[in-house]
């Protein structure tokens, strides 16, 4: 049993909320505004655009596209949830991800006799006459 209570969850407010919260905790953690880019459900940067609560000088347009907080906005939709992109190569746009690597190929050993020799294989013929034999019995 643990010792620990478990951490609460977190409630999910706003889009505008959750964005100023995720933008604020990757700035305490170094990352520069510009190099941030979130990237936004159409839902939720409707509903930024459209929250009450945001000030206009939070939101700002530019011929380069939206920016909440200086923070770059894609709004094309294409992820299932909003997320910040902290400016790291891990997130490129309509790139698949790079492959595990392979694995060895299974093989199978060799039949060997007493001595270490390789054991011998039976001529096809003789295969094909026994086959033969065996279909002729029945």
């Amino acid at each position: 049993m643990s010792t620990q209570a478990p951490k609460p969850t977190r409630r999910r407010g706003t889009a505008a909320e959750e964005a100023r919260f995720a933008i604020e905790t990757a700035e305490a953690d170094g990352v520069a505004r510009d190099a941030m880019t979130l990237r936004m459900t159409l839902r939720d940067a409707s509903e930024l655009k459209r929250d009450p609560k945001v000030a206009m000088a939070d939101i700002s347009y530019s011929p380069d596209g939206m920016r909440y907080l200086g923070v770059a906005v894609d709004q094309g939709g294409g992820v299932t949830q909003s997320i910040l992109d902290r400016g790291d190569t891990s997130y490129v746009r309509g790139a698949l991800p790079e492959p595990p690597p392979a694995k060895p190929k299974a093989t199978r050993k060799k039949a060997v006799n007493a001595d270490g020799t390789p054991k011998a294989k039976a001529p096809p013929k003789a295969k094909a006459a026994k086959a033969k034999v065996d279909a002729t019995v029945e």
